[in-house]
């Protein structure tokens, strides 16, 4: 029998790959102006000239890695938008890709120098959302007006193409989109716009209901709801759908009671629209009698839109000891939203999850309970209908009802930090896996080395933070944190992790800061039977790009702030053990960094390559997994005190493996009882210097000899 260590042995392993964390927290940090400034309103007098967006740059070192496949990323210049404010949420999806019509949009405020017809107040012109659509993989794109309303202005867009049935021209399809709505100082509504890409040009659709205003009352089907900007979604039975919030109070952040799902189909020649609703039985803050809820809901559905999962981050009233806090409520529907079910969530309190509470710091009132603090994270559907959860948390300090925005801060070289950045005790990017019919597994994706600069001053790391201080009340845009996305091909056989991190190695002072941000990605192939939830050893930076991956860009590399992947992406083309996937992202900045005046999006419209250790293919109906020694992979490189070594056995073989220095010399040895299927086996790096080094991988008479830096 197989054996198959990312999920079920995975948890033995992650304890010897990553310490048990020893470091204890030195104070308390309060996160709730963080949540704040995601719900901000842009100063009146922003500025909407255009600022030049070239100049001197950050240089791009070379990237260290081992060798990698051939990806093909390019940078290109999309478009402008009036400021950066649009882009200030991770869990909207303006960048989408219909494979119907294989068409990319992306759907965003327009730039200063694009003018609407008519034409509009002064003060009305940053409320104009503009859709870009390409049909060559971003090669060339057009630009077409999708929503212009001189009273109420839109805000934080996203959107999607819709294809009819059996479409495959994009003269007959819609692009689609939502968003909040401003009316001079205050927040008004939603809207939710629509227009047949037949035509491209500056004037909003003029068909019947193609223009349609949602004020904050109830109208119709649709609920009185407010910020419907989370999870666009375009699913094949010609549903679109986005999240928003219910409250008392819509026009600012204000108590939750729940979510209004906007559901938009298309009839007679029109987009009608309605609202499903969902109330989680939440835990009460004692002090505010408010329920224990987050503001940025997701979701995610399956190619069909058949099945689909409804997240929000909160406690539920049942929950105890280290499930009190901020984690996923998960809801499920197997009928396309006809009914949703709360599923059981993620159980912190079961020894399986063990190893994640051993990287957490205790709660400072009883130091047997750790809690995860759920902080950015995104989630997609695989191909067998499960649910993937990416996320990265850090340490509650109290699991008290009343103090579950408060977490624990450590030190590091004088700076307080929410992680520590040792081994154990620094960010990991989990996947967690389930679709409530059994307990939660998880994957661990990778580890990361930086953090979210501070937004407000005297934040940690405020100075740290690129963005000039021109927000409300002297704030920066906060959200150059990790920007979680997961996006998945079509047929949801191949998942995509990308995440925004800065090289420490390059920052000022060595601050663990995200003041100089890359995007990174991993793939993981879903497979079947014992071999499912591979995650492929080849990391790429899509930025700061590796000589022979594609072409450097100075205008995002160490400059990824504000950045978005579909949710959707390629279809995966598999050669060997390469797999290769057309992923879509953009990334939106300044230069400088100036968060009212008009920001630059570039795009990403190549290729991404990932190498895995083995891909199960069938053969004359058998599947079979090629491997030896020579394709096994060490995983990451360059690496510190860790490394990993992934190989898939044909049978259970003993594995050798050798680390020598650059004279030859044995520095580390390990000798591992590989079993049959994917293995990871750890390489101890500890005492090592900084250097190359080469390691020798033995199996039966098999060798195999890699290149390994170490930093």
């Amino acid at each position: 029998m197989k054996k198959q260590l990312l999920l079920g042995s995975a948890l033995l392993a992650a304890i010897s790959v990553y310490p048990q964390l020893k470091q204890k927290p030195v104070s308390v940090g309060n996160i709730s102006s963080q949540i704040a400034a995601k719900f901000a309103m842009e100063p009146a007098n922003a500025v909407t000239t255009l600022k030049q967006v070239t100049g001197p740059e950050l240089s791009a070192e070379s990237e260290k890695s081992a060798s990698l496949p051939p990806s093909t990323i390019n940078w290109n210049l999309l478009t402008g938008s009036m400021n950066i404010y649009g882009m200030l949420l991770s869990e909207s999806q303006p960048l989408q890709y219909n494979d119907n019509v294989n068409a990319i949009s992306y759907i965003h405020r327009k730039s200063a120098s694009y003018t609407p017809s008519p034409a509009l107040p002064a003060t009305a012109n940053s409320g104009v959302i503009v859709a870009m659509i390409s049909t060559n993989w971003g090669t060339t794109f057009d630009s077409t007006c999708l929503y212009a309303n001189a009273t109420d202005w839109g805000r934080y867009p996203h959107g999607a193409v819709y294809s009819p049935a059996g479409n495959t021209n994009i003269a007959n399809a819609y692009v689609v989109g939502s968003g909040p709505t401003v009316a001079g100082s205050n927040f008004s509504g939603n809207f939710y716009a629509s227009k047949q890409l037949n035509v491209f040009d500056n004037v909003a659709s003029a068909a019947p209901n193609a223009q349609q205003f949602f004020p904050f009352a109830q109208t119709g089907s649709v609920t009185n709801h407010g910020w419907s900007r989370c999870s666009f979604s375009s699913t094949d039975d010609g549903v679109m759908r986005s999240a928003g919030l219910l409250q008392a109070d819509n026009t600012t952040l204000a108590a939750l009671r729940g979510y209004a799902i906007a559901k938009g189909i298309f009839t007679g020649g029109t987009f009608t629209w309605s609202t499903d609703t969902i109330i989680p039985p939440a835990a009460i803050e004692p002090t505010s009698g408010d329920k224990v809820l987050g503001f940025a809901p997701q979701m995610a559905w399956n190619e069909s839109g058949t099945i689909g999962y409804f997240v929000t981050i909160g406690s539920l009233a049942s929950a105890t000891s280290q499930n009190i806090g901020q984690h996923p409520i998960i809801y499920k529907t197997t009928n396309s939203g006809a009914s949703w079910s709360l599923l059981s969530g993620i159980d912190f309190n079961s020894l399986a999850m063990k190893p994640i509470i051993d990287h957490l710091a205790s709660t400072n009132a009883d130091t047997t309970k750790a809690s995860p603090f759920f902080s950015d994270w995104d989630i997609t559907v695989d191909a067998n209908g499960k649910l993937h959860l990416g996320a990265v948390m850090f340490s509650h300090s109290s699991i008290n009802l009343d103090s579950l925005n408060f977490l624990q801060q450590f030190s590091n070289g004088g700076e307080l930090y929410r992680w520590g950045h040792t081994p154990g005790n620094r960010p990991y990017l989990y996947d967690f896996i389930g679709d409530g019919t059994g307990p939660w597994s998880f994957v661990t994706v990778d580890s990361i080395s930086s953090e979210q600069a501070g937004a407000s001053s005297g934040d940690p790391g405020f100075n740290e933070n690129p963005w000039d201080p021109t927000g409300t009340g002297g704030s920066k845009t906060n959200n150059v944190d990790h920007r979680i996305q997961l996006g998945r091909t079509p047929d949801g056989q191949y998942l995509t992790f990308s995440w925004v991190e800065s090289d420490t190695n390059f920052t000022n002072a060595g601050r663990k800061y995200n003041s100089i941000p890359n995007i990174k990605t991993r793939c993981m192939a879903i497979g079947s039977g014992t071999n499912m939830y591979q995650v492929s050893p080849t990391e790429l930076n899509v930025t700061k790009v590796a000589a022979g991956t594609g072409t450097a860009n100075t205008n995002v590399a160490n400059r990824a702030t504000m950045s978005y992947m579909s949710p959707v992406t390629g279809s995966a083309a598999v050669s060997g053990n390469t797999v290769d996937i057309h992923t879509p992202l953009v990334i939106t900045n300044s230069n400088p960094f100036s968060q009212l005046t008009n920001n630059t999006t570039w795009y990403q419209n190549g290729k991404l390559s990932y190498v895995f250790a083995s891909i199960t293919t069938t053969v004359n109906g058998v599947a079979e997994n090629s491997n030896s020694a020579s394709n096994s992979v060490i995983y990451p490189n360059p690496a510190s005190n860790n490394a990993v070594l992934a190989i898939d056995l044909k049978d259970n073989s003993t594995v050798d493996v050798v680390v020598l220095n650059t004279i030859g010399q044995v520095v580390k040895t390990n000798k591992a009882q590989g079993q049959i299927g994917y293995n990871n086996i750890n390489i101890d790096l500890t005492g090592l210097s900084t250097g190359i080094y080469m390691v020798n991988v033995k199996v039966g008479n098999a060798t195999s000899t890699k290149k390994l830096v170490v930093q």
